[in-house]
């Protein structure tokens, strides 16, 4: 009886250590290849401040940020269901925003990915992914990127912790 015991321990043991994960958990960065399913706007504004609206129009719909990285100019997030309380939506949306300097402005690159959940719950359930391309849907967000003032875009930029304030404090006597 003991080497039953022996032999399952040691058959819990090989499971348990074969399914751990020793990689590092990092966002998908292959996302912001960016080719011709993105949209793109210019802007006359400085790369900064496009930077910063973008985040800040994102947040105000909702979107929970994946990736905010000012130094590539990345932005990635996700919304969860999109209907109204009591639908029956199994449908979340994914964006990327890549912010890049251009002829003496910023352009941003911009993808909406819509995601449904099709099948059998538990079953055999699987997400289908299908990118946005109407540019209607875009110039919506793209007229936001561009006409949020800047006192909006200040106190917006101002409530997150990752983003640089874009004025020097002033030391208080």
């Amino acid at each position: 009886m003991t080497k039953i015991n022996i032999l399952a321990g040691i058959t819990c043991m090989l499971m348990v250590t074969g399914c751990a994960n020793r990689a590092p958990l990092q966002p998908d960065r292959a996302v912001f290849n960016v080719d011709g399913s993105y949209q793109r706007k210019f802007y006359s504004q400085s790369i900064e401040t496009t930077f910063d609206r973008t985040v800040a129009v994102f947040r105000e719909a909702n979107y929970k940020l994946d990736i905010v990285d000012r130094a590539t100019g990345q932005i990635s997030g996700r919304r969860g269901k999109t209907g109204d309380k009591g639908a029956n939506n199994d449908t979340d949306l994914r964006f990327s925003a890549l912010i890049l300097p251009e002829r003496g402005g910023s352009q941003v690159a911009l993808r909406i990915v819509q995601i449904a959940n099709q099948g059998v719950p538990l079953i055999s359930q699987s997400k289908t992914e299908v990118v946005l391309n109407q540019p209607e849907l875009y110039a919506y967000i793209f007229r936001r990127i561009e006409s949020l003032s800047g006192a909006g875009a200040a106190s917006a930029v101002d409530a997150q912790a990752d983003l640089a304030p874009t004025t020097e404090p002033t030391p208080e006597q």
